[in-house]
């Protein structure tokens, strides 16, 4: 492989000065990135009782929580094209960060000072705004600093901030809103993060390569044109949406799914006690001759809650399955800091060990390494997937930690396939755009399918129907091996002005 100068278009033969500082403030960054997102999640349940935000007895009160999610996520991978384009102009990168940190530190921190729904969707909107401006133009100067044979490590270190960001995002989140009994407070934690947005103004720019593709500013379409018939990325990408298709919906289902399968319900007097303060009287009442002594799987639960209750059931159920839990079941809260738990190890271990075995196949000289281990990773994740839905607990956790370390692992190698093959001057609208896909055909469309699905049959036959997901993603990184290797040297070579001819003799 060629190892160019600092201005070649591989990149740099040695990082350039100033980079492992500026990693580390990026990866602080990122890390942030990921509390700031989980925080949402960890005080859903308290939006929910608070009537300033969603009325008592809404029915669409799950629909508008679930939709402060999918607000962010939209404006996430719809802003981050436009970032991408202004880093390809050759914007300031440090200034488009700080930009980005400081919009989604204060949205993020304003969410906390909502006083109604709009104004906290409005806020997550935001907060989409400001993120956007950092994973595309951040994972473009990385690519940048470095040179290639040192990417895949990077990128992986880069990246293993989205687990451990995530589990933190939980634990601050559940922490503070226990301390205090108030979700308001959370939120207002993430204010921190305009500390790093300060830090961003006040750093140096690194350098970049040349401009590699001839053009001055190539346009958005010229982009497309060149990423479409760029092989390696449009199947990397393609890939990516398919495995992020699945771990989105599993995240958001999978707790749920564990809760109605292993969960047992009884309606006892100490759960009337409980509920006395969380229904009305009069539905507390019609409650008490379900008090027989009965100990009920989920789905029963839920028939004897519809008799007894009547259309009230959609208000109170989850009020009462939260108070009915038997002693011995596991709780939803339970299971989610489980699967949490099983999250950050597996992730965290995936990100590095893919990376590792990327870069030991490469250096081999194994044709399409990158792909290799991504396709691999996804391969041995579809038997441990079923088996997470096929074996009781606590044997599900064995699977579910494997299933994750194989859909994880391509983490590193996948983001160096997209920075290797493409030229420095399009790389920060390419990892946008890649952005954009795989989260408008991945993890926002997949949470609601799974549930539709799962509302007409079940989610064990959803989650079953949705390991099909993982071999397309597997078989798309199996076509990109043979391409890999011709469309990282295409990235390689440097720009070259068109040669002179010499006159001819009529004119000499």
């Amino acid at each position: 492989m060629h190892i160019g100068s600092a201005t070649d278009s591989s990149g740099p033969s040695k990082a350039v000065p100033g980079v492992r500082s500026a990693l580390m403030v990026l990866l602080a960054i990122n890390l942030f990135n990921y509390i700031d997102r989980q925080v949402l999640s960890a005080v859903l349940a308290l939006l929910e009782d608070d009537g300033t935000i969603i009325q008592p007895g809404d029915l669409d009160g799950k629909f508008k929580l679930g939709l402060l999610t999918s607000a962010f996520m939209v404006t996430y991978m719809l802003f981050s094209p436009v970032f991408g384009w202004l880093d390809g102009r050759g914007t300031r990168r440090w200034v488009i960060l700080g930009v980005g940190v400081t919009v989604w530190s204060l949205a993020s921190g304003a969410s906390g000072l909502a006083t109604g729904y709009w104004m906290l969707f409005a806020t997550r909107c935001l907060v989409g705004v400001g993120e956007a401006a950092y994973a595309p133009v951040a994972s473009a100067m990385l690519s940048d600093a470095y040179p290639p044979q040192q990417r895949g490590p990077v990128l992986a270190a880069f990246n293993v901030a989205i687990p451990i960001g995530s589990a933190l995002g939980f634990g601050i989140g559940g922490l503070i809103s226990m301390l205090t009994g108030d979700w308001r407070p959370a939120f207002w934690f993430t204010f921190s993060g305009l500390i790093l947005g300060a830090v961003c103004f006040t750093r140096k720019e690194l350098p970049r390569p040349t401009n590699t593709t001839g053009e001055s500013h190539p346009s958005y379409l010229t982009v497309l044109k060149s990423l479409a018939r760029n092989r390696s990325f449009a199947l990397c990408c393609t890939g990516m949406t398919a495995i992020t298709f699945v771990m989105g919906g599993v995240a958001a289902w999978v707790p749920a799914y564990f809760f109605q399968r292993e969960a047992r319900f009884e309606i006892t007097p100490a759960a009337i006690t409980k509920l006395e303060g969380k229904l009305p009287a009069d539905e507390v009442h019609k409650l008490r001759p379900l008090a027989d002594g009965t100990e009920r799987t989920y789905p029963e639960m839920k028939s004897a809650l519809t008799e007894a209750l009547g259309a009230s059931a959609k208000h109170y159920a989850d009020k009462v399955f939260n108070a009915a839990v038997t002693p011995t079941s596991p709780s939803a809260g339970g299971l989610s800091i489980i699967f949490g738990g099983i999250l950050v190890i597996g992730g965290i271990a995936a990100t590095v060990a893919g990376a590792w075995l990327g870069e030991k196949l490469r250096k081999s000289g194994v044709r399409g390494a990158y792909f290799l281990v991504s396709a691999g990773g996804a391969v041995f994740a579809i038997p441990c997937f079923l088996g997470i839905l096929f074996t009781p607990l606590p044997f599900s956790w064995v699977f579910a930690f494997l299933a994750i370390f194989g859909l994880f692992l391509y983490t590193g190698p996948g983001n160096t396939i997209l920075a290797n093959v493409v030229k420095s001057d399009i790389r920060g609208t390419a990892f946008a755009i890649n952005v954009l896909v795989i989260h408008a055909l991945g993890d926002v469309i997949s949470p609601p399918l799974i549930g539709t699905v799962a509302d007409s049959t079940s989610l064990q036959f959803a989650f079953t129907i949705t390991t099909t997901m993982i071999a397309v993603g597997a078989v798309l990184w199996l076509l990109g091996v043979k391409h890999l290797d011709e469309d990282t040297a295409k990235a390689e070579e440097p720009v070259t002005s068109p040669a002179v001819l010499p006159a001819s003799p009529a004119t000499r």
